[in-house]
């Protein structure tokens, strides 16, 4: 009897094809986690900062630990999960030599990949980091075929034998349990999922996930979402059980049960109720009397708008303003109002709490620990919460507040001022923040927090002050819909929420219907950058109500009231012609075409404003931009690295200053 013929080189490459697609028809979720995840890591500016921030702290630090350690566990996932689904219970697989190689081949080689994804990750020459895991990489593969050989729950078999028969459900879980390395594999995953949720669902007070970092927490996460992806696929039959298909359809009829995104509110019995909250034209008689001296007055009124832009935004808010104070006399109590959206909105948050807190003479001495407190690291808390508690909210048919992750990143916010300046003033309800032992403190600006009714595309705006809705038309108040105080720290939430970092925020009513029955009413407010990422359009809708009180006071009181509107801006200002991008278009060119006008949108306000402003001739009303010379690497999420910090406050320093022919005019206005 003659051998068989080899196979040509065209019969190997259609055959090796032909077994990849049977292997990987049913593994397709681990290929699917591998490619979001090198997406996560290396593609958003976001992801860079983080893998610097592990870089400067240097390759024997704890960080650089956490990620080896998450990468060893994601591997190990993926070898796991890979071998459960190719290897315990595949359905239709023809077998032949190319098939046989792959399913030996394939859970080792899905291994290697997750430490590789992380050397390009950490990509630099002159670096360690990169090549330690170029090594573990090398080392998993080690360790696999040890394993096989040596550890017989790993051993491959000599043969495969696989049914091409129906299962059921039942003989699928006894099918698993039965075998060595399924009951290992599954239960790890548990054990894994168990510990990651009870970990990361510990009080965000005690930091566990800030010390371990954004990174790793996504690593870990990506780990489970690997295994629980690989368990429903390894139950799915694509002939007789969809199981894929029933979990999404679950999760689609309970996410009309289980919203648990209903915005903190203030109950204390000190909060005072909201109908307290002084009108515009009151605020304003009494803030201008506060400042008032003699007659022939000339009053300088700061109207501050601050763009979004993440923790960029943040730092660059609460940077320019605190410098301003600085080389400006008396700059804060002639700042009537900010305007702020996203990261802006929470700068103005920290800001005004600040102003609040400390006397002016405190305030210089304080300012490193409230530096430390805008730069903190507010990702991993949401992360966390996003990838492990929220994970049980989305199986669960009821709300559970506490799973939600806008409220961790607003304790996160709470709890790095409490640490750093010793108070809980994030915690205070909003109007609480303007209370004082002898009436209104009208030495501190009002607060005007831009956010997005999702369903109606209405601007929402949370403010301690009641708005006149001929001037602010079409716009939501959130007091006015709760009636209720929020805390401060919610309050900063509502402007602020990005998508998919965090979700939005359920404000409702009862409301009645045609029928007189009570029915709830509201919408999911989300970040403010969706209607207006710059703010300044709140700026003039609060300027438009201010002007008839304005010309009294110069007209009948010899009062010159002298607006200033003050644009602080983070975005991209750089006009070049950019590279086109063909790959996917049809998924890349709408999202690029949504988050780019987003970020532009802005730059388009600010001119068209400043020539509006222009002719804005009674009351003269001026109009200065004090922009963050951008760099791409600037994050837009919630962590920032030291090296990119640094580099803002070194810019707030540089271009903040009396160089500035437009801040040397502001100056004068506050001489006279």
């Amino acid at each position: 009897m003659q051998p068989a013929r080899p196979h040509s080189f065209q019969q190997q490459a259609r055959n090796y094809i032909t077994a990849f697609y049977q292997t990987q028809r049913n593994a397709f979720v681990v290929i699917v986690t591998l490619l979001i995840s090198f997406y996560i890591l290396t593609v958003p500016d976001q992801a860079a900062d983080m893998i610097n921030a592990v870089i400067d702290s240097g390759v024997f630090s704890q960080l650089f630990q956490f990620i080896l350690l998450s990468t060893f566990i994601w591997s190990w996932t993926v070898y796991g999960s890979t071998r459960m689904i190719l290897h315990i219970s595949p359905v239709g697989i023809r077998l032949n030599q190319e098939a046989d190689r792959l399913l030996r081949w394939l859970p080792k080689l899905g291994g290697m990949i997750p430490a590789l994804i992380l050397a390009y990750a950490f990509w630099e020459p002159n670096r360690w980091q990169p090549y330690l895991l170029v090594l573990e990489s090398g080392l998993m593969l080690v360790l696999f075929l040890r394993v096989e050989q040596r550890i017989p729950v790993f051993e491959l078999p000599a043969h495969w034998r696989f049914s091409d028969r129906y299962t059921s459900f039942r003989q699928d879980i006894r099918e698993l349990w039965r075998h060595p390395l399924g009951r290992l594999v599954v239960s790890g995953g548990l054990l894994l999922t168990a510990f990651l949720i009870v970990l990361f669902s510990l009080p965000v007070e005690w930091e566990l996930a800030r010390r371990l970092r954004p990174t790793a927490i996504i690593i870990f996460g990506i780990s489970m979402y690997t295994f629980w992806g690989s368990l429903v696929v390894y139950f799915n039959d694509y002939r007789y059980r969809p199981l894929v298909l029933l979990v999404f359809l679950y999760m689609i009829v309970i996410s009309a049960f289980n919203d648990n995104t209903s915005i903190r509110q203030a109950t204390d019995a000190a909060v005072p109720p909201i109908a307290q909250r002084p009108t515009v034209a009151a605020h304003f008689t009494q803030w201008v009397a506060a400042r008032r001296q003699e007659d022939g007055d000339t009053i300088p009124l700061v109207l501050v708008a601050a763009e979004g832009g993440g923790i960029r935004a943040l730092n660059w808010t609460a940077e320019t303003l605190i410098r301003l104070d600085s080389i400006i006399p008396g700059f804060s109590r002639h700042v009537y109002a900010l305007s702020g959206v996203s990261g802006g909105g929470v700068g103005t948050v920290f800001y005004t709490a600040f102003l609040r807190d400390f006397a002016k003479n405190e305030r210089s001495k304080r300012f490193e620990q409230f530096r430390k407190a805008i730069r903190d690291d507010y990702l991993s808390a949401v992360s966390a919460t996003l990838l492990f508690p929220e994970s049980v909210q989305r199986l669960l048919p009821v709300p559970v507040s506490a799973l939600e992750r806008a409220k961790w990143l607003e304790d996160s916010w709470s709890g790095s001022y409490y640490d750093n300046l010793g108070l809980k003033t994030l915690d205070s309800s909003l109007t609480q923040l303007y209370q004082t032992p002898t009436g209104y403190n009208f030495d501190l600006p009002s607060l005007l927090l831009n956010g997005t009714l999702a369903e109606s595309g209405q601007k929402v705006i949370t403010s301690n002050l009641q708005l006149d809705t001929r001037y602010f038309k079409n716009v939501l108040s959130t007091l006015d819909v709760i009636q209720a105080d929020v805390p401060l720290k919610t309050a900063a939430s509502l402007c602020s929420r990005f998508p998919v970092v965090t979700n939005g925020g359920l404000i409702q009513k009862d409301t009645l219907v045609n029928n007189r029955r009570q029915q709830l009413y509201g919408g999911h407010v989300v970040d403010g950058g969706y209607f207006d990422n710059s703010g300044v359009e709140t700026c003039i809708q609060l300027l438009n109500n201010l002007v008839p009180f304005i010309r009294r006071l110069d007209t009948l009181e010899r009062v010159t009231v002298v607006p200033y509107i003050l644009f602080i801006q983070n975005s991209n200002t750089v006009g070049k012609l950019p590279k086109k991008r063909s790959v996917l278009q049809e998924v890349q060119i709408p999202l690029l075409a949504f988050f780019n006008a987003w970020d532009n949108g802005s730059i388009t306000r600010d001119n068209m404003f400043n020539s509006f402003i222009d002719r804005f001739a009674n009351p003269k009303t001026n109009y200065l931009t004090l922009r963050l010379a951008y760099n791409a690497k600037y994050p837009l999420g919630w962590f920032m690295s030291d090296s990119v910090a640094n580099s803002i406050s070194r810019q707030a320093t540089d271009s903040i200053s009396l160089k500035n022919k437009e801040l040397v005019r502001l100056k004068k206005a506050f001489t006279r």
